[in-house]
């Protein structure tokens, strides 16, 4: 049992309130899937994240990996009253135990090694003790002691059943099991032989006898079980089980409250009350979950609506949190500061996802979503661009959709580009656009996959082009798409390596084109490998390519049509006595260059790296183990070069870390510094923003003494707030020069310390 103190963080924090080193959750918290009433707060589970809504001040707040709990991916949650306590249990099943501001982790279960599916179904309790249903038996957690009591297997003959839910009635514990009931004493002191458990075969239907029970709960002294079957499917035990009503279930969850036990199943609430009367409650959405605080008032984990509250079975609250439409995440984008998630895709280019999330964006601490419909029944989006406040949407299914803010201006496709965006040889409909890129002249550039003419343009004219690489189409996809300074497109062909095209600055004039496809040889690219997963032009013009075998960089891209050696070279490190290259044993999925020309890289299963400018220094490796990454598999990165927030996409969601660099100023005018006033509580580092590239900065008090001074990585500045002594700074106000790489020295800031 590990203690943690949990710090709450209202999910109306911002990025630009996050100090430097810190992290913060984007996850989509509307889709949601469980709740608990404990007293005045809400707890509610939507995409493996849990917040908490405040019944008394209404606000909402996000509990996380970041701010105290040990693990991601929630699957359900249970509140004990009488030890105030909220169990969590996790996909992996390790279980937190949140009193108070306080976790306590068991992870018992999580490192046991277990033959076979292993899965936390239900959570029941009985006092002191909570009982959790699990695929492979019962196991009791004692909530005083905070350890694991017992785990009985159950099931005849040694053949154990995975246990779907448990209840105690009349001082029996029955279970409801994969394949039948069964019960046994509460006080027997041997439950863990499985010989001491009965299966239950008292039934008017002996054909239920081996059938598959969801669920088994004590109402008022009863014994009311829920068969999986289509109909017929609630049974009461009087002498024998017996059918109790007619009532089909499609996704029943039972809730066992003092005044009756609630099934949220869909569209309705089915409620039993003590006298055995039924009656329903219509919801409005897709009821996963319920909570009753009174028998007047419930709490819905509805679905598609977010976390609704009922009142004498109308809704009187709808809780629904500013967050993304979905965690899933096929790349991430920021542009003027617009972040941007495409919810995908396809499945390994070949098979359409058909994903009708559209994307989601944040813009003014707002999230949006545009969906299938509102994107002009575009599905499938995989990248996004802008220019002239319109966004460019690019589907793998239906061309390239353009939007205004929420409104649609117009979608492209075959008839209203002259056939330029063609429709791929197998399909009369579909269109596959990989990705899309702006040119320093405002012409939009993009890929579409099995065509003649993969590379498409339209210019600032609006006039349409496309080019052809003489390539075979059958199964020739295209992934992410460049422009380097030198004005050429380079581009992903999917395990085939990349292309280089040159249109000469003459887009309507192909005779004078030129164009390479770059492959693993000695003298054509030279890349690690014909498998590139990603590629990257950093501040210095080098284009980074991320392949299934590591790192590799052109450093002369320049060169690609000179008849010169433009070849890329992998990057070698010294690992101990021997060196080996860059990431050689991880497949790149994606990255990213930060203010100061530091690569950040994106793993299959290995988390993320932060390197050197050069890539030979590892400056931070973040994994789900060392840090609070909701996964290691990143789908991508995005950075916001104004506050130097880097913005990682796992295939768990999306969450961001403050990072130290930003993107630098072209002349000094008006600084940021946060926190700006320091108060006595806090211990992380100072950050002065908007500086000129790479300035020296000094910091005196008022005196002229020097303090501490340094070099701004690409346009920010850190300090801890101590002295040369590394003692913290005394209460006071402290001035920030900057010098220019002129050497003109000014005083650009003050920094008042509270201690």
């Amino acid at each position: 049992m590990i203690r943690i103190i949990l710090l709450l963080l209202p999910i109306c924090l911002f990025s630009q309130d996050v100090p430097v080193g810190h992290w913060k959750d984007y996850l989509a918290y509307n889709q949601t899937t469980d709740v608990a009433i404990a007293e005045e707060k809400i707890y509610c589970v939507a995409q493996g994240g849990l917040y908490f809504y405040n019944t008394l001040d209404n606000s909402v707040n996000r509990v996380s990996k970041i701010n105290g709990l040990s693990d991601n991916e929630i699957t359900q949650i249970a509140y004990n009253k009488q030890n105030k306590t909220l169990v969590i249990s996790y996909e992996n099943c390790n279980i937190d135990l949140l009193q108070n501001d306080d976790v306590y982790n068991i992870s018992d279960i999580k490192r046991k090694e277990i033959n076979g599916l292993k899965k936390i179904n239900n959570i029941f309790f009985d006092e002191n003790l909570a009982y959790l249903s699990c695929t492979f038996g019962l196991v009791v957690l004692d909530l005083i002691r905070k350890e694991t009591k017992d785990t009985y297997k159950i099931g005849e003959n040694g053949e154990f059943k995975e246990i779907n839910q448990a209840s105690i009635i009349n001082n029996n514990i029955y279970v409801a099991t994969s394949e039948g009931i069964y019960f046994a004493e509460k006080d027997n002191l041997f439950l863990s032989d499985f010989g001491q458990w009965t299966k239950d075969t008292l039934f008017e239907n002996i054909a239920l006898i081996n059938e598959s029970y969801k669920s088994i709960n004590n109402l008022n002294g009863n014994a009311i079980a829920i068969v999986d079957l289509e109909e017929d499917s609630i049974l009461i035990k009087n002498n024998n089980w017996e059918k109790f009503s007619p009532t089909s279930l499609y996704r029943p969850n039972v809730k066992e409250t003092d005044f009756g036990l609630y099934i949220a199943d869909s569209n309705r609430i089915v409620n039993i009350n003590n006298s055995l009367q039924i009656n329903e409650i219509l919801v409005s959405g897709n009821a996963y979950a319920c909570d009753f605080k009174n028998i007047n008032e419930a709490w819905v984990a509805d679905n598609s609506n977010g976390l609704v509250n009922y009142t004498n079975e109308t809704i009187s609250d709808v809780i629904s949190v500013n967050s993304p439409k979905t965690n899933e995440i096929y790349s991430l984008e920021i542009i003027d500061e617009k972040l941007f998630i495409c919810h995908g895709g396809h499945m390994n280019f070949a098979v359409n996802q058909l994903n009708n999330d559209g994307a989601s964006y944040l813009t003014n601490n707002d999230w949006k979503n545009l969906n299938f419909d509102q994107l002009n029944r575009a599905r499938d989006i995989v990248a996004v661009t802008s220019f002239n406040e319109k966004d460019y949407f690019a589907s793998w299914y239906n061309g390239i959709s353009v939007m205004q803010n929420e409104s649609h201006i117009i979608k492209y496709g075959y008839y209203n580009t002259g056939g330029i965006l063609d429709t791929t040889f197998y399909s009369n409909n579909r269109i596959q656009i990989s990705d899309l890129k702006f040119d320093n002249n405002n012409n939009l550039w993009g890929l579409n996959s099995q065509v003649q003419k993969p590379l498409f343009v339209k210019t600032a004219n609006n006039e349409w082009y496309s080019f052809s690489m003489n390539q075979n189409i059958d199964g020739l996809y295209f992934d992410e798409l460049i422009i380097d300074r030198m004005n050429n497109k380079w581009g992903i062909i999917f395990e085939k390596g990349l292309f280089v095209y040159n249109d000469n600055n003459t887009i309507e004039n192909v005779q004078d084109d030129e164009y390479k496809i770059l492959n693993n040889s000695i003298g054509n690219g030279n890349l690690a490998s014909n498998k590139i997963r990603t590629i990257e032009l950093d501040l210095d013009g080098e284009i980074w390519v991320g392949s299934d075998l590591g790192v590799s960089v052109f450093y002369n891209p320049e060169l690609v049509f000179s008849g010169y050696n433009f070849d890329s070279q992998q990057i070698l490190i010294q690992e101990g006595e021997y060196g080996q290259y860059l990431l050689s044993s991880e497949k790149i999925n994606c990255i990213k260059v930060d203010g100061a020309n530091r690569k950040w890289i994106g793993t299959e299963a290995a988390g993320v790296y932060l390197l050197s400018e050069d890539g030979t220094e590892e400056i931070h490796h973040f994994t789900k183990d060392n840090s609070p990454l909701f996964s290691n598999k990143i789908i991508d990165i995005a950075i916001n070069d104004k506050n130097g927030e880097v913005f990682i996409g796992t295939n768990k969601g999306l969450i961001s870390y403050r990072s130290d660099a930003t993107k630098g100023e072209i002349a000094q005018s008006e600084t940021y510094v946060f926190p700006n006033p320091v108060r006595e509580n806090y211990s992380g580092n100072i950050a002065i923003n908007k500086l000129i590239k790479n300035a020296k900065v000094k910091i005196t008090d008022l005196n002229g003494e020097l303090v501490y001074q340094t070099t701004a990585r690409g346009g920010q500045a850190n300090w801890d707030g101590n002295n040369y002594s590394g003692e913290r700074v005394g209460s006071g106000i402290y001035l920030v020069f900057s010098t220019d790489e002129n050497g003109y020295e000014k005083m650009i800031s003050k920094i008042l310390f509270i201690k």
